[in-house]
């Protein structure tokens, strides 16, 4: 039961790094996306909805405007359905928190949440890799190529990150 609770967090973690980095390629609306790129220029943080690394990862793509419109376009036919599956993995989450820690603990009710919890995090990662696919299609080669480059260097950083974490002393509390 352990081992399937931890491979299904590990997948969800492994679409959700991956579908990350995609996401970061989808501006949101073009005047916000203005707005957030001029602050980023003039030295003053990106919004909470564009981050800077994303306005950074687009100019060194160098998207041509029918890309950028494209992508625009993708996000908003993803945006409300993942909205959704990323809800539904939250609640299934709870659910089997709740079966696992109930003061009478029922075997099979903890069994049929790790299966809820299995589909609706299935679904959330067939719809990231359908929306990824997308994303892939519209990019030429040369900017799939530093595409990969830059999502293994944040890779790389990632795990560098966790090992550093995990040999850092104890906060003092």
């Amino acid at each position: 039961m352990r081992a399937a609770l931890k491979n299904l967090f590990t997948a969800e973690r492994l679409a959700a790094a991956f579908f990350g980095l995609a996401l970061l390629l989808l501006p949101p609306c073009a005047p916000a996306a203005a707005q957030e790129q001029g602050e980023a220029e003039a030295g003053r943080p990106a919004t909470p909805r564009r981050p800077a690394r994303a306005l950074n990862l687009m100019r060194r793509l160098n998207l041509s405007r029918e890309q950028r419109l494209r992508l625009r376009e993708i996000r908003g036919q993803s945006e409300a359905e993942l909205r959704a599956h990323t809800r539904r993995v939250r609640l299934a989450r709870r659910a089997l928190d709740e079966a696992i820690y109930a003061d009478a603990a029922d075997e099979a009710l903890v069994e049929q949440r790790t299966r809820e919890l299995s589909a609706a995090q299935s679904a959330l990662v067939r719809l990231r890799a359908a929306t990824e696919l997308k994303v892939r299609r519209v990019l030429t080669d040369e900017q799939l190529r530093l595409f990969r480059d830059l999502r293994r260097q944040a890779q790389r950083r990632q795990a560098l990150q966790r090992r550093l974490n995990r040999n850092a002393p104890p906060q003092m509390q």
